[in-house]
């Protein structure tokens, strides 16, 4: 591989997709500019070019917004996959703004990624013949510039898609307000997500509604006429749908009028149905259509979902839809223990924690002789505090090394989930008061904390009060990466800290949270969680959840025990060569079935005695081969079979016609009395690794 393309990819993966790099990438490939196009159905939302454009006064970003309509070398791309023209000026699909701009040669390389997006070298000067190696060497690139856009996009979505999602109250009951009310949410919702046309049913509220955005045949209905039963979210919901899906025209169009109907009458050729299930029942169903082929990305499946969901659960929890039809509402008790059971199900590390957190802070509240009525909204605030953690990924919430930037931003975010989920719970008294004292418990004194980044004086008495709650418990309470501090250690951390927390608050608790410590551990261990669950899920912990395999914590464990009665064997690490290369060339999800299927090769062993296969790293494997002293037949067996496991990975494959062609693997042996702990064995079979890796 070219040094100076893997330069290129380097600064991409550590700066992202800046204009210096897009003229490094201009440079390289010898033509006068780059660029970098992210659409949604042909609706541009990023557009990055080199600096040639902005030196020639070139608005790029202006002419692909109006030009996107007419601009079919941009379509063909997205479509086909690539577009190169030699000579653009003589090109019949030529954009009529560029080739007044005199563009003399063009390539378009749609990027492989779960969403849409462009990469282009132009070349305005002089004419440039690309070649298939040109191609080969921009397709590397693409890879490492699809990351970065994921990452733009997921900003995106952080900063300016969440906050979409607030809806406001309705002001007035009576039929014609609500629809309003709705056709107003609808129809951010349409804009936001650039699809051309909506529809919502939610059957147990009589409520049918289809917008589009040139506003042809919008309706918002609360009765089931023969036009409901014709529509295909309705059909979904019918059919009981229980995960998204995706319709295309051309694979759908004999069977589904309704389809027929959306592709004559709007050209819609693509539409995304999500499903709004709450405990285990169908609630609505949303459809989202688009004209061209339009490759949706997790964040448009989030996106749209957190938004149906949350117009879904607004008017299920708004008083005014009773009107629509009666509903029945649980306690208030019942549904607060829900949610509290439902966090401890995601993560057994924080059992007991939001009512340990919520026992603490009412009695810090106590102690100060505050109100009644603002010690309950404490202690309710306590038990919800960290209701949002339900929608942070498990990879994240119990994550045991170090969080990334972007990591870290999802897990802040829980706060303002928190707060929008307590919203909805109408039956609570003081809601306001309880939602803002839930958002703001990770904001500090000194104006560092989240979300908002509040001074002392801008954060509420309640939420500076569970402040100090929840980092007691967060320290005394062991974590994947740590163990648990001692109650007065735990002080002695928050002392050093003492500028995140009120100083008068924070003085007053000291001895109220040594004192009521065991209290809060009893409290704690009364955690509604069945006691069944804690074993089902340290079970589950303890596999790797791509392979199934055992976890490399387990396997260590396993490795230990073995040491600790003595018993011989062998432990073996088995690791695939050149795995980034052959993600890059095959893609992850072919990476992810290698894996899966030299795990299955791997299974073979066990009739030699294999114990504990394990998955060790992203493309490593260990286990461990006991043997007698006297007998070691079976380890002989074993190197035998590793010596041909190619081939029975191969054979795993069948007739696949997509396999690397030398794939090999490094395989290392390392017997107990080489180390006195996992540790130390697996730091000796690293080494053999290295030292193998290196004279090979």
């Amino acid at each position: 591989m070219d040094e100076k393309l893997l330069n290129i990819a380097y600064k991409i993966t550590s700066e992202g997709i800046t204009t210096d790099i897009l003229n490094e990438i201009a440079e390289f490939f010898e033509v006068d500019a780059c660029s970098v196009v992210l659409s949604k159905d042909l609706d541009l939302t990023y557009v990055k070019g080199s600096s040639y454009f902005e030196i020639h006064g070139i608005d790029i970003k202006d002419i692909y917004k109006k030009t996107k309509d007419e601009n079919i070398t941009v379509k063909k791309a997205l479509t086909e996959g690539l577009y190169v023209t030699n000579d653009y000026q003589k090109d019949k699909n030529a954009n009529k703004v560029f080739k007044k701009l005199n563009l003399k040669s063009l390539c378009l390389l749609k990027i492989d990624a779960e969403f849409n997006a462009i990469i282009g070298l132009e070349s305005f000067e002089k004419e440039r013949v690309f070649l298939r190696e040109d191609v080969e060497k921009l397709k590397f690139i693409a890879v490492f510039i699809a990351k970065a856009l994921e990452s733009i996009i997921f900003k995106d979505f952080l900063n300016n898609k969440i906050p979409i999602l607030d809806i406001n109250r309705i002001e007035f009951d009576d039929k014609e307000s609500i629809r309003k009310w709705l056709m107003k949410h609808l129809s951010n919702i349409l804009t936001t997500t650039h699809s051309k046309a909506l529809s919502f049913v939610f059957p147990k509220y009589n409520i049918y509604a289809f917008l589009s955005d040139n506003k042809k045949d919008n309706f918002i209905s609360f009765k089931k006429t023969s036009k409901i039963h014709n529509m295909l979210t309705y059909r979904m919901y019918s059919a009981n749908i229980m995960g998204p899906c995706v319709f295309q025209y051309e694979l759908s169009k004999n069977f589904l009028s309704c389809i027929e109907t959306a592709k004559q009458e709007l050209d819609i050729n693509n539409i995304l149905i999500i499903p709004i299930i709450e405990n285990g029942e169908l609630l609505s169903v949303i459809g989202y259509g688009y004209v061209y082929e339009h490759q949706l990305s997790k964040y448009d499946i989030t996106l749209t979902t957190m938004m149906a969901k949350k117009l879904t659960n607004y008017i299920a929890s708004t008083k005014e839809f009773t009107r629509l039809k009666d509903t029945i509402t649980k306690s208030e008790e019942d549904i607060i223990n829900s949610f509290i059971l439902a966090i401890e199900l995601r993560d057994t590390y924080t059992k007991g924690h939001s009512q340990r957190v919520a026992f603490y802070a009412k009695k810090i509240a106590e102690s100060l002789k505050i109100k009644d009525n603002l010690i309950k909204q404490i202690h309710v605030a306590g038990l919800l505090h960290d209701i949002g953690k339900i929608s942070i990924p498990d990879n994240i919430l119990m994550k045991s090394s170090k969080l990334t930037e972007i990591e870290y931003e999802m897990i802040k975010y829980h706060a303002i989930l928190s707060y929008e989920l307590v919203n909805q719970f109408r039956s609570l008294e003081d809601l306001k008061s309880i939602a803002k004292i839930v958002r703001q418990h990770h904001e500090k004194c000194d104006g560092s904390g989240y979300p908002d980044g509040l001074k002392c004086k801008d954060i509420t008495l309640g939420a500076r009060i569970l402040a100090v709650a929840d980092v007691f418990d967060a320290l005394t309470t062991a974590r994947p990466y740590r163990e648990a501090f001692l109650p007065q250690d735990a002080i002695q951390i928050m002392k050093s800290e003492v500028e995140h927390f009120d100083n008068n608050i924070f003085n007053n608790s000291i001895d109220i949270l040594l004192n009521n410590f065991e209290d809060a551990i009893i409290i704690g261990q009364s955690s509604i969680i069945p006691k069944a669950f804690d074993e089902y899920k340290r079970k589950f912990e303890d596999l790797d959840r791509l392979t199934g395999l055992l976890s490399r914590k387990a396997l260590m464990g396993n490795i230990d025990k073995m040491l600790k009665l003595n018993a011989a064997f062998k432990l073996y690490l088995i690791d695939i060569k050149n795995m980034d290369l052959i993600n890059i060339k095959y893609g992850n999800n072919f990476g992810d079935k290698l894996l899966i299927k030299t795990k299955e090769a791997l299974l073979g062993l066990k009739e030699f005695g294999m114990v504990s296969l394990a998955r060790f790293g992203g493309d490593s494997f260990m286990f461990i081969a006991p043997y007698a002293h006297e007998e070691s037949k079976n380890i002989e067996k074993i190197d035998m079979f590793l010596s041909n496991l190619a081939k029975f990975v191969k054979f795993k494959f069948k007739n696949e016609k997509m396999f690397p062609d030398n794939l090999e693997f490094t395989i290392v042996k390392t017997d107990y009395t080489e180390g006195s702990s996992a540790n130390e064995l697996i730091f000796i079979s690293r080494r053999y690794k290295k030292a193998i890796s290196y004279d090979s």
